[in-house]
């Protein structure tokens, strides 16, 4: 079996790449998706881990775009990011697994052998939450950065009414009574996406 892993963190790869190559014909390890496909135009892996957050690089939008090329390859997310909203988007686009970084060597080596095999592995989750609509999520990413109703509503050129009600809506689905505690729900989801300082 051949594997390649994408993922930025140098010692987490090379001691993947110690731990598993006993394990599998061919082990891989790339700090960088930058010329990822130039890579795989000479030789497809049996699996591809990919990590999701590689500096500048979102591995699951690199992913979507490999899998459009080569819809057959088997993608596994290594990450530890173990989100709703990203299991979401990588079942969404074809993903064969997502796999929690806070795992055993031989739990992933046993995960990654059962999707080379045909397997489909994500994590089970809470599916009862009804999912917001973009709308919502745009009004909860704004409300998480700071932003009062009438800033919201002003920068989305809707009334401050409207945003209320999205709000109360927000708060309904998730069985939460305010704006912070919708938000730490949506950062646990995924679906707020911190900002970080430069």
């Amino acid at each position: 079996m051949h594997i390649m892993l994408f993922d930025d963190h140098e010692l987490f790869a090379k001691s993947l790449e110690i731990s598993i190559s006993n394990s599998v014909t061919k082990f891989e390890t790339y700090t960088s998706p930058a010329n990822i496909l130039n890579i795989l135009e000479k030789k497809l892996p049996d699996i591809l881990l990919m990590d999701i957050h590689m500096g500048d690089f979102n591995g699951l939008d690199i992913s979507q775009m490999i899998l459009e090329k080569y819809p057959s390859l088997k993608i596994i997310f290594l990450s530890g990011y173990d989100l709703v909203e990203y299991h979401n988007k990588a079942i969404k686009m074809g993903a064969k697994g997502f796999i929690s970084k806070n795992i055993s060597i031989n739990s992933l080596i046993g995960k990654i052998k059962l999707v080379a095999d045909g397997a489909i592995i994500f994590p089970k989750y809470d599916s009862e939450i009804e999912p917001l609509t973009d709308r919502e999520k745009e009004i909860l990413q704004l409300t998480s950065e700071g932003l009062r109703q009438q800033e919201v509503a002003d920068k989305l050129f809707i009334s401050r009414r409207t945003v209320n009600n999205h709000i109360q809506t927000i708060n309904e689905k998730f069985s939460v009574n305010s704006s912070i505690a919708a938000t730490v729900r949506g950062i646990e989801l995924g679906i707020v996406k911190l900002k970080h300082k430069k």
